[in-house]
């Protein structure tokens, strides 16, 4: 009889909480649309839309703009989950990577959170060990830079599970495929295309690119010089094209130059550099073989690392925004934690001019 006076919505909400006590709901599942909540009820909308926004209130589901409610971790859960992010990187020690990492420990420090670090080494393997570490430890929250990010991941399903969780996955520097990732990347497209211009603008035409084809990144970078030729209405011919993956740089970039870098010398007045790291190798390759930059071949790179001023010749870059992009992660999964939303941005780059280019003078022959 009292079930029988219990308002409609209360019974609504009554039988959600006990599909998620059950499990038959777990974290991180979709729970039924209004409409078919209202049929299979036979309330109005408007009373379903009431039992769900005092079910959001009370932590039992929360939304997500344009997808949907669904299942949040059980009040008091929430409380045992410790004020821990998990941050995964490629790399931790050298290049970028520690502004990136100082950027996002500032701002979480602040905000009481901790942080634990995970590298992968650009491999899937050791990415699995990072994953399977964090998911034992109760984490709020994930910042992830994708291992191999151009090529299908088999730890996906370590990603749903945390997702499932209710845990928040941040992604920088780009995404997998196969899941509907929150991020923060930089606009590589963007910084292709200004680097390539940079060049096309000093009257070079004949450009050689170094791109990496296992991380999504170097393919954007690519798109981007691509798109500078097109709009110029200059041609690239395949073999100015040369890419590497994670395990062929020294093969690639061998002392005294691999055969393909040393064409790329001999047919092309400037190149574009995936990255300094291996900008600087070609350096040393153009040093040993008795040519100058910029007079003979002009180099532009990404990042704006300290590799790019390391040497006396400091190299024209398209700067990667480092400890800002730290920043932003922070803030980003703080507010994820908290309102369970997805995130998206974009950052721009930015051209920083110094002396490995120059104006083209008379075009080598081929």
């Amino acid at each position: 009889m009292a079930d029988m006076e219990k308002p409609k919505y209360q019974k609504l909400k009554d039988y959600i909480i006990e599909t998620i006590r059950t499990r038959e709901l777990q974290p991180g599942d979709k729970i039924y649309s209004e409409n078919v909540l209202a049929d299979k009820f036979r309330i109005s909308r408007h009373t379903v839309r009431h039992a769900i926004s005092e079910l959001v209130s009370e932590g039992w589901l929360y939304t997500v703009q344009g997808k949907g409610t669904f299942v949040d971790v059980k009040p008091g859960e929430e409380a045992n989950r410790t004020k821990t992010v998990g941050v995964i990187t490629t790399y931790l020690n050298d290049y970028i990577f520690p502004a990136i990492i100082r950027g996002i420990d500032g701002v979480l420090a602040k905000a009481g959170y901790n942080i634990m670090l995970g590298c992968t080494y650009n491999q899937h393997e050791q990415e699995r060990l990072c994953l399977e570490n964090l998911n034992n430890q109760n984490i709020a929250g994930l910042i992830v830079e994708p291992t191999k990010s151009a090529l299908p991941n088999p730890n996906i399903n370590l990603y749903r599970e945390l997702s499932s969780r209710g845990v928040p996955v941040l992604f920088i520097h780009g995404c997998y495929k196969d899941l509907d990732c929150s991020y923060i990347v930089v606009d590589d497209v963007q910084a292709g295309y200004m680097a390539t211009a940079h060049l096309i603008g000093l009257g070079h035409s004949r450009i050689g690119g170094i791109f990496k084809i296992d991380d999504i990144q170097g393919h954007l970078r690519f798109k981007g010089f691509q798109k500078a030729h097109m709009e110029a209405g200059l041609e690239f011919p395949d073999p100015r094209i040369l890419w590497f993956d994670t395990g062929e740089s020294d093969e690639k970039f061998q002392k005294g130059g691999s055969k393909k870098l040393l064409w790329l010398l001999s047919e092309c007045t400037a190149i574009v550099c995936y990255n300094e790291q291996v900008a600087v190798k070609v350096m040393d390759v153009i040093r040993e073989n008795r040519l100058n930059i910029p007079d003979d071949i002009s180099l532009v790179s990404f990042d704006d690392s300290q590799l790019a001023v390391a040497s006396e010749i400091k190299l024209t870059t398209v700067a990667h925004p480092k400890e800002r992009l730290g920043e932003e992660a922070g803030k980003a999964i703080i507010d994820m934690i908290a309102k369970r939303r997805s995130f998206y941005m974009k950052m721009q780059p930015e051209l920083v001019i110094r002396g490995s280019t120059k104006r083209a003078g008379t075009a080598k022959m081929g």
